[in-house]
Order: structure tokens, then C-alpha cells, then sequence
């Protein structure tokens, strides 16, 4: 009979003869930052721990598990949940919005009773991230937890409340019940029998719209009273068809946020971040963005994102890019989300045309203010000329180090539009068959180059457009500049202003991007779709796929 192995114990890490290689240093936060006392450790000296006698004789210092270097603990858990920023650190803010929460993180909730190490530094992982139902039962939910267990208050750093669209699915009966003459025609038969509804109803599932869902007002209270250190702030306000609001206050239904401008929400003091998805549902006009900064003084980076075209959004975000919080340092705007252009209705703005400036010019404005800038939606070359005349009138130099833009689509010419009021983006002015679209787009990069002289921080760069409808995806122009390496859209133009501009920045190669397919006796009958995306594309080859009828 073989005798079972006998089992490893921990402790004979202390007999390895080898040392383990700690890994590189790394920027994050390390648990040394949080303090743990234990009563039974006592401060003693290397050299006078005695030794412990085993049963062959031999003796071994105390070395246990849990007196591992904490930088190990660390490296072990940030294995298993990912690395995450240090949360006393200034720009934390902006990786922890970054930050997701852990899938399996409940299922991890055991690791904290390995050792008493590992129990503050599994609990900050995994309470670093909350995410809140925003209902009222679930507020008084999370708060209930919270009282319970006051000493995981202090780990959360992003507080996530989804507010519901939708509540509970509403029920109906398979089958109904009827009464009536007997098939025969003997009227002074009746019959009862069970009918199936049609087949199409059968199909259609119907939902309540949300009851007892959260105010802002409510959301924001919840944050202040227990959550001091969280940084980042996420409001999920959803996505449908005719959605209602969300409502800032408690009071009448109905009424506009305008009819509250005597209350104010709670103030979050030590919130950075602040993350509207599905902004809709929560600001349609400038008068429920007041609300909402000016509950936010220290607000530095703003997330904020539609999911469909809509009219007052940019309105809305014309009041609001006139005078910006002077403290957003990070702007991250998508005003039209990822969409078929045959599910889009194209309606004209209710508002005259000189009641505002366009928006590129705003956003052109703002940007040499920011250190980092995204947007998606409706821009053009305005964009780039309000920034040099921005540039020009500032008597520091910019912060801007960071340039993403996706076009949805391009502005219309201001000259050859003498409409009376302003229209949203259209399909027909954009798309790889539109010649007038890429000289757009060209215009657009050409201007970005010649910025570059004048931002000297800016490394980064990226310009494209994204079509679900185009007929070659790879073929969407871009352009991009990273690490003095520019790919994308090329010409002549471009590659002189590169030079004037920004002499040490070049492409990575050359080429045409999209080559011609010829047939017979010689004449070309299309274009080749290549299988990758190119890593240059030449502007004067989208004449191969352009449509003649959009030049």
C-alpha cells in the first residue's frame, strides 16, 4: 500500500534556497498605503528570533505567509483583479473611471479570509466600483448595506446608479374566454370555449414603464452622506423609444426642471469624474446641466453620450461649450451614437440659425483649454480654424496633449445653405462614394497638421469616420498620429504641412490604399477591397469608388 503524499505547507517557502525575482515597479497603488495592525505581531529584532525545534531535530525562522513582503500580496491580486491606480494619488480620478468592475467579484469575496492581510486589500477591489439599482428601494438598499458595514465605505472610488426605463413585463392571459352560439346555428345552444389569441400577439412582449425610480436629488444625498472618498460618479439613464426623464427633484410629474431653479442638488465636493451615459434621460435642456455642475465644483473629466441623433442635444450643448466650467480638463462628448442611417428620422432644428454659433466653432474654442478631447458627432474644418484663433488670443501655452474625433458626418456649407434653420446631419454628406465628403475630410487633416506647430504638447491625434453602412468598412478614412508615426489619409498637401509643421513626425508608408480592378480590353471596372485595413490610403484614389453622381 503506497502511502498518500504528504501535504506542502505554506511555511516551506521559507526553506526554498532560491529568492523569488520581485517583479519591475510599476504605478500603483500598493497596500502600504492601508493600515494594518496586528495584535499578535510584536516588533523584534532579526537576529533574536529564535528558533523553532521540528521533529528531526533541525530549526527554521517564523517565516509565514502572511509576512511576505506586501508588494507580493499585491502582485498576486492584481493578477487575479486586474491593476488599478492609486486612489490618493491627483489624476486617479481618470483611470478609475477607466477601471471596470471585476466579473467574478463575488465569487472572489472568499480570498479576503485567506489571511488578515488579504482581507482590506480583496475588500478595496472589490468595493472600488459599486453599482446601484436607481430605484428608491434600491438606494435604501445600498444604504441599509453601507450602515451594516461601515468600514467598507471608505474603499468605494466609483459609485455606477442605472436608473431603470423599463420595469416589470406585463402579463397576459395565452388564451381567452368566449360564449356564444353553437357552430350549428341553434341559437338556443350556447357554448363556452377557450381561444387562442393570434399569433402576432402572442409574439409582442410588453413592459410597465419604471415606477419608484430614484431623483437625482435623491442619488446625489445617497453619495453625500456615505460616500466621501468616491471620485468618480456614473449616471446610467438608459435607452428607448420615447424614454420618459429622469426627474431632478421630488415634486409634481410633470413639471420642467426650469419650475425647480430655486432648489439645488446636494454637492459632491470630492467628485472628479462625472459619467452621463444615455444623457437624454437625464439633461435635455442648459437649465438641467446647471443643476448638475453646480453640484459638481471639483469636476475635472465629464463623459457624456447619446445614443441617436437629437436636435436639443445640441442645442443643449451649444449653451452649454459658450462658457464652460473652467475646471473640466478632460471632455469626452458623443453626441450621436453607432446607427443605421435608415433608422434615423431627419428633422429640421426649431431654432434660427443666429441664435447661436455652430458648434464646431465651440468646440474649437474649448479645446486649447482642455488636456484631452473626444467627440463624435457632426464637425468640420470650422473646428480646427477656431482653435488657431483660440491659440492666438491665449497668453500661456496649451495643455492639449490629446485629440480624438469621430465624424458622423460633415457641417453644410454655410454659403450655398440659405435655410433659416439649422438641420441635422444628413447621409448624403458623408460616405467613401462622396468625393464632396472626403475633401471634407481631407480639409479636416490638412488643418490638423498645420495646428501642430502651434501645440506643442498635442502627440496624439486621431481623426475617423465610421460607417455601419459603408460598402468597405477598411476603406472609412482616417488618420491618426502617435509616437511621431502618422498612418491614414495622405496627400500632397498634408505631407507639406507635416514637414513645415512638425518635421520630425512621418508615415509609416506610402501607398495608394485602394488600386483599381480592370476588366476586359483593359477598362477598369471597380476596385479591389483589401482585407486589412491600409495602413496609408491616398486621397485622390477614392475617385476609383466615389460616385459619380456626389462629385
Amino acid at each position: 500500500m503506497i502511502a498518500p503524499p504528504r501535504p506542502v505547507s505554506v511555511n516551506s517557502l521559507a526553506r526554498a534556497p532560491a529568492q523569488l525575482p520581485l517583479p519591475s515597479k510599476t504605478v500603483r497603488s500598493t497596500s502600504a498605503e492601508i493600515p494594518f495592525r496586528d495584535s499578535l505581531s510584536l516588533p523584534v529584532e532579526i537576529d533574536t528570533v529564535p528558533a523553532v525545534p521540528t521533529s528531526s531535530g533541525l530549526g527554521r525562522d517564523e517565516t509565514q505567509f502572511a509576512n511576505l513582503p506586501i508588494e507580493i500580496h499585491e502582485n498576486i491580486l492584481d493578477h487575479i483583479f486586474g491593476e488599478r491606480a492609486a486612489a490618493s494619488s491627483k489624476t486617479s480620478a481618470q483611470n478609475w473611471s477607466k477601471a471596470f468592475r471585476h466579473p467574478r467579484r463575488k465569487a472572489l469575496s472568499n480570498l479576503a479570509l485567506i489571511c488578515r492581510v488579504w482581507t482590506p486589500l480583496v475588500q478595496s477591489r472589490i468595493y472600488r466600483h459599486i453599482k446601484v439599482k436607481g430605484t428608491q428601494d434600491g438606494l435604501a438598499e445600498c444604504a441599509r448595506w453601507f450602515i451594516t458595514s461601515p468600514h467598507l465605505i471608505l474603499h468605494v472610488r466609483h459609485i455606477e446608479v442605472w436608473i431603470p426605463v423599463w420595469g416589470d413585463r406585463v402579463h397576459r392571459p395565452r388564451v381567452s374566454r368566449s360564449i356564444g352560439p353553437a357552430p350549428w346555428g341553434d341559437p338556443s345552444v350556447q357554448l363556452e370555449w377557450w381561444a387562442q389569441p393570434e399569433a402576432q400577439s402572442t409574439n409582442e412582449i410588453h413592459y410597465h414603464t419604471a415606477s419608484r425610480t430614484a431623483t437625482l436629488e435623491e442619488i446625489f444625498e445617497l453619495a453625500q452622506g456615505f460616500f466621501a472618498a468616491a471620485r468618480v460618479l456614473t449616471l446610467e439613464g438608459g435607452h428607448c423609444k420615447n424614454p420618459p426623464m429622469v426627474q431632478h427633484f421630488r415634486g409634481l410629474p410633470g413639471r420642467p426642471t426650469s419650475f425647480f431653479s430655486f432648489r439645488q442638488l446636494p454637492v459632491l465636493k470630492n467628485i472628479e469624474t462625472l459619467v452621463m451615459r444615455g444623457a437624454w434621460n437625464l439633461m435635455r435642456d442648459f437649465e438641467d446641466w446647471h443643476h448638475i455642475s453646480r453640484a459638481l465644483p471639483a469636476l475635472r473629466e465629464w463623459h457624456c453620450s447619446y445614443a441617436q441623433p437629437q436636435p436639443n442635444a445640441y442645442i443643449t450643448m451649444m449653451h452649454i461649450l459658450i462658457r464652460p466650467p473652467p475646471t473640466i480638463r478632460h471632455l469626452n462628448l458623443t453626441l450621436e451614437g453607432f446607427y443605421n442611417n435608415k433608422d434615423v428620422t431627419q428633422t429640421s432644428f426649431p431654432i434660427p440659425r443666429a441664435v447661436l454659433p455652430p458648434i464646431c466653432t465651440l468646440i474649437g474654442q474649448s479645446a486649447p483649454h482642455l488636456e484631452s478631447l473626444s467627440f463624435t458627432g457632426r464637425i468640420c474644418a470650422s473646428f480646427f480654424e477656431a482653435m488657431k484663433s483660440e491659440l492666438g488670443k491665449m497668453t500661456t501655452s496649451s495643455r492639449l496633449r490629446s485629440l480624438d474625433i469621430v465624424v458622423k458626418s460633415c457641417c453644410r456649407d454655410e454659403a450655398a445653405n440659405k435655410e433659416a434653420f439649422m438641420v441635422p446631419p444628413t447621409p448624403e454628406l458623408s460616405g467613401i462614394n462622396n468625393m464632396n465628403f472626403i475633401y471634407i475630410f481631407e480639409s479636416m487633416v490638412l488643418e490638423a497638421v498645420k495646428g501642430l506647430a502651434r501645440l506643442p504638447q498635442l502627440d496624439y491625434i486621431r481623426i475617423r469616420y465610421i460607417d455601419l453602412d459603408s460598402t468597405c468598412p477598411l476603406l472609412n478614412p482616417y488618420f491618426q498620429l502617435s509616437n511621431n508615426e502618422c498612418t491614414g489619409l495622405w496627400s500632397h498637401e498634408i505631407l507639406t504641412a507635416l514637414q513645415l509643421n512638425r518635421p520630425n513626425v512621418h508615415y509609416v508608408e506610402l501607398a495608394d490604399g485602394i488600386y483599381p480592378q480592370y476588366g476586359k480590353n483593359n477598362q477598369m471596372v471597380g476596385a479591389i477591397y483589401p482585407r486589412t485595413r491600409p495602413q496609408s490610403i491616398n486621397a485622390a484614389m477614392y475617385k476609383i469608388i466615389a460616385d459619380v453622381n456626389k462629385f
